[in-house]
Formats: C-alpha cells, sequence, structure tokens
C-alpha cells in the first residue's frame, strides 16, 4: 500500500509537471512571434529545461519505485509456486496412500469388519470426512493456482508498464537535448545584440524600481494609517473605561490632543476621589481585528493558494544575476509568473483592498492587507476591485495584462510583513 501511495504521488506529479510543460509550450509559441524579444524566448526556454529534468528525476523515480514493486510481486511468486508444490505433494501423497489401501482391503470391508454397529458408524464418518478433506486439499491447490496466475498476470502488467515508463524516459531525455540545442541558439541570436538588450534590460530595472519605490510608499503609508487608527481606538477605549461618554463628552471629531486631555484630566478625578488607577496601554500597533488577520495568514504559510491557477515562475525573490544579461544583477521583491492572456487573477488570501492605481505602462496594480501582511499583484489589464473592497480568499481581483511589444503575459506578485517584503514560494502551496 505504501508502494502504491508513492507511485500515486510521483504519477501525479509528473502530470502537473507535464502540465506546465505544456504552459511553457504555448507561452513559447507567443513569445517566438517577436523575434526581438530573444530574452523571453531563452527565459521561457530555461525554465522549460527546469521542468523537463524535473520531469526526468520524477521518471527515473517512477522507474526505481516500480522495480522494487516488481522485486516484491517476484516473491510473492516464489512464495505462492513453493506453495503450490507443496500442497500437490501432499495431495499426490495422499493419493498414493489411498491407493495402497484400496488394494489391501475395499472400503466395505473395512465398514463391515467393525467390533461394533458404533465402530462401524465412526468409519463410516471417517471416510465421508477423508473425502471430503480430498475435496478441499483440490480446491485449496486450485485457489493457490488461481492466485498464483493472477500475481504472474500483476507481473506481467507492471514490466509493460515499466516499459512504457523507459520509453517516456528516453523520449523527455531526447527533447531535453533538443531544448538545450534551443537555448544554444537564443543565446547566440542574443550575443549579436547583447549590448542593444543590456540597454532596454537596465532601463526597465529602472522603471521596475519607480514602481518599487510607489509600492513601499503605499506600504508605509497604511502602515502609518492602521496604527493610528489602533492608536485612536485604543485612546477612546482608555476614555471610556474612565467613565467618559462617547457622544456626550467625545465624538469622532474630538482631536487626539483634545482626547488625551479629558482622560488626564478623568486620571486626576479618579486620583482625588482615591479609585485605582487604570493602566494605559503599551503599544497601538494593531487592532484586535488586524491582529487576528494577521494572525490567520501567518498561520497559512505554505498554504496560501497561488494568484494564478496555471503559471511557470521565471524570475526569483531576492538579489540576483539575470538569468541570460549576466553584467546585470536583479533585487526582485517579489516572483515573476508567466501565464497566458486574460488569465483570471485571485486573492490569495482575505483582506482589504488598499490601494489601487495604474503604472506608466499601462498595467493595473493592486496591494491588499491582511493585518500587518500585504499581498500586491501588479500586472493587470483590468482589475474587478476597488480601493476599501473587502475580498475574500480566491476571489477574483483582476485579469492579467499581455505586452502587445513582446506578447509576454506576466504577473508579478509579492508578499510583505510590516515594511520587509518576504519570499513568495515560502508562503504560497507547493505545486
Amino acid at each position: 500500500m505504501a508502494q502504491s501511495k508513492k507511485r500515486q504521488e510521483l504519477e501525479a506529479r509528473k502530470v502537473r509537471i507535464m502540465d506546465e510543460i505544456e504552459l511553457a509550450n504555448r507561452i513559447l509559441a507567443e513569445t517566438k512571434k517577436d523575434r526581438s524579444n530573444t530574452l523571453g524566448t531563452i527565459e521561457t526556454v530555461q525554465q522549460k529545461i527546469k521542468l523537463r529534468e524535473k520531469l526526468i528525476r520524477t521518471l527515473d523515480r517512477e522507474v526505481e519505485l516500480m522495480e522494487e514493486e516488481e522485486a516484491e510481486m517476484q516473491r510473492e511468486i516464489d512464495t505462492l509456486r513453493v506453495r503450490v508444490e507443496k500442497q500437490k505433494a501432499q495431495y499426490a501423497h495422499m493419493i498414493q496412500q489411498a491407493y495402497k489401501s484400496r488394494k489391501n482391503s475395499s472400503r466395505l470391508m473395512f465398514i463391515l469388519s467393525s467390533e461394533d454397529f458404533n465402530q462401524a458408524m465412526r468409519r463410516i464418518e471417517y471416510l465421508k470426512q477423508y473425502s471430503a478433506y480430498r475435496q478441499q486439499k483440490i480446491k485449496e491447490i486450485e485457489k493457490q493456482e488461481l492466485e498464483l496466475g493472477e500475481a504472474m498476470e500483476r507481473l506481467r502488467v507492471q514490466k509493460v508498464r515499466k516499459n512504457a515508463v523507459r520509453g517516456q524516459l528516453q523520449e523527455e531525455n531526447r527533447k531535453l537535448s533538443n531544448e538545450k540545442l534551443s537555448q544554444e541558439e537564443a543565446i547566440k541570436t542574443y550575443a549579436a545584440m547583447e549590448k542593444d538588450l543590456e540597454k532596454k534590460l537596465k532601463e526597465k530595472l529602472k522603471e521596475a524600481a519607480k514602481v518599487e519605490a510607489q509600492i513601499e510608499k503605499v506600504i508605509a503609508e497604511e502602515i502609518a494609517k492602521a496604527r493610528a487608527l489602533a492608536a485612536r481606538k485604543a485612546l477612546e477605549d482608555r476614555a471610556i473605561d474612565l467613565g467618559l461618554i462617547r457622544g456626550k463628552d467625545f465624538s469622532s471629531n474630538t482631536t487626539n490632543s483634545r482626547l488625551e486631555e479629558l482622560i488626564d484630566a478623568a486620571v486626576k478625578a479618579r486620583a482625588a476621589e482615591n479609585k485605582p488607577a487604570i493602566a494605559k496601554p503599551e503599544s497601538f500597533e494593531l487592532t484586535p481585528a488586524a491582529r487576528t488577520l494577521a494572525a490567520n495568514f501567518e498561520a497559512n504559510q505554505k498554504r496560501l493558494p497561488w494568484p494564478v491557477e496555471r503559471g511557470l515562475v521565471t524570475g526569483n525573490f531576492g538579489p540576483q544575476r539575470h538569468p541570460v544579461v549576466k553584467s546585470v544583477i536583479i533585487d526582485s521583491k517579489g516572483i515573476d509568473i508567466t501565464t497566458e492572456g486574460n488569465t483570471p487573477v485571485k486573492a490569495v488570501f482575505g483582506g482589504t483592498v488598499t490601494r489601487r492605481w495604474r503604472l506608466p505602462n499601462g498595467q493595473l496594480a493592486v496591494v491588499i492587507s491582511h493585518g500587518n501582511y500585504f499581498t500586491v499583484y501588479l500586472g493587470f489589464k483590468e482589475a474587478s476591485v476597488d480601493q476599501d473592497d473587502v475580498v475574500k480568499a480566491g476571489q477574483q481581483i483582476g485579469i492579467t495584462y499581455t505586452n502587445p511589444i513582446n506578447s509576454q503575459t506576466m504577473l508579478h506578485f509579492q508578499v510583505w510583513k510590516d515594511n520587509q517584503a518576504v519570499n513568495p514560494l515560502l508562503w504560497l502551496s507547493s505545486k
């Protein structure tokens, strides 16, 4: 059962990888329509090579597992074969004994030679049981032979399946060699226009840095706003604890400084009346509701759904050399997910849309807050949510934008804790 479960997991993984390779093929077909998009072609081919290598490792493991199962089946067949031979030998011995006894005296004489009636009845019963025992042995042999035949058939099917997987493994290795050749050709094409591409890439990174600065500003503003709301709520709660009445002594229009004066006066009044002091709260980081939301978000680390159903991670988190233009260092605050045009984008967790704005390149960006956590989505053609909308996990918030120049469709996705970007792959569920 354990082996079977492992094989099912490997087969499910194989199906997922093959699905991603199929997606990479479609993305590559779109990318190749634009001859100038050499970078996009190389990046997609590189991702496809990684997927192919992952598939080959999965197939290798599947073959190993099948060989282990095959050895176990062979041991089962050998055990059954020994058992059948033993049963047959026992039955043959029984027949020989019966034949010898029949030569010496007939069954009838065996019964008639009884000393009394009770002994005769016992001998009749013995002969019946002996006959039934022989029939039982025949059935046991037939059953064992049937089990042996079924085991041998399972082994035959297993060998056929293993040969099919080996054939697929050979085919995948052949495709991998072709893809590496394709990558080498694309890199040669790139080399002829390297300086121009490097210049364009650096310009693109400058634009990306401006967008990153916008995101950092948005998140800083949201953190300040959340802290201000929490501080205000703490002041109002303290005022109520001290006996001040909302709507009579203060309202939402009462400034924080005025409310603090009222609180100080109430504290002095309590002291004059010798009433026990009420402790002042130590921090105003988050409201209770925001703390609960943040705790729920944190509890779902490594279990968050992906923002798009199908996609390839073509850009990783953190500082790294560009996969093609090695002279350029990228410091990404998130991951790039290459997918198909008009793909629905979904919120990975429930929260509130704190900002939605349009980038200089025409794409839309959305930030969703989850307590002191934030998720950022860049690369919408259309967004189906507005600022201050409350969204649920899995709710569609827009559709992807396809760059008309290079036919690429890419969603940039980020996760922030307070004012610090964290690696989204540590939060999303494994594929």
